[in-house]
């Protein structure tokens, strides 16, 4: 084989070798296209079928020092409303469009002068606020179920959850009413105020301390957060 010869091989392996080089880089690139282009279509499959988050907060009324109403057999409202909103976000914790977010989680004193509970709330720009309460009287033989809400754009929250809850309790309806409630004022998303029942009524504190009784007004505070949130 002569020297011109020789060259022109030694040519024909060097582009043998360039285009195999380019064929990689190619089918790289497209590999890393694919790829990517999947990682994308999943992550908005993901984001579509989790649809929107949706921040709740919870809020067992009184706490510490500040026991609330006492019951007829000496329990203090603020066990009772602690115990309640626990089942609450236990159950709101298994939806994966809810977070759920709670004042206290044990027997703490909150002051109202610095109105740490709505501004708790506002501060996570929550979507729902809902504070939890058993009721007093000086009559035992008072009973009932009634909600409190204050600003205008409430009221229609404030019914649906008070329907769930009066439904799952089966005491006395006593309504839905507008009441300058500081928890309910001061709060910049829909929120309601529950009182459970009357904790000085003898047959009612008794259902009330049954965690039976608990997680069937939990099951309805959460069907009707599911309810006003259109969450299936």
């Amino acid at each position: 084989m002569n020297r011109r010869a020789k060259r022109r091989m030694r040519r024909k392996r060097r582009m043998k070798r360039r285009l195999r080089f380019i064929g990689f880089v190619l089918l790289a690139m497209l590999i890393i296209f694919i790829w990517n282009n999947k990682l994308f279509v999943e992550g908005n499959k993901d984001t579509s079928e989790a649809g929107e988050t949706f921040k709740v907060v919870i809020d067992p009324g009184h706490g510490g020092s500040d026991v609330g109403a006492t019951g007829i057999s000496g329990l203090y409202e603020k066990d009772f409303t602690l115990s309640l909103s626990k089942k609450i976000k236990k159950i709101l914790e298994k939806e994966e469009q809810i977070e759920v977010y709670m004042t206290r989680e044990d027997d703490t004193f909150i002051s109202t002068e610095d109105l740490y509970r709505p501004k708790f709330a506002n501060e996570l720009n929550a979507d729902l606020y809902i504070s939890i309460h058993g009721n007093t009287f000086s009559d035992s033989d008072v009973s009932g179920t009634e909600s409190f809400y204050f600003h205008d754009e409430s009221k229609y929250f404030a019914d649906l959850i008070h329907r769930h809850v009066v439904n799952a309790t089966g005491f006395n309806d006593r309504g839905v009413k507008a009441k300058d409630f500081f928890v309910v004022r001061y709060v910049d998303m829909p929120a309601v105020l529950l009182e459970i029942g009357y904790l000085t009524n003898p047959q009612e504190e008794q259902k009330m301390l049954d965690d039976g009784f608990q997680y069937s007004i939990a099951t309805s505070i959460v069907d009707g957060i599911k309810e006003y949130l259109e969450i299936e």
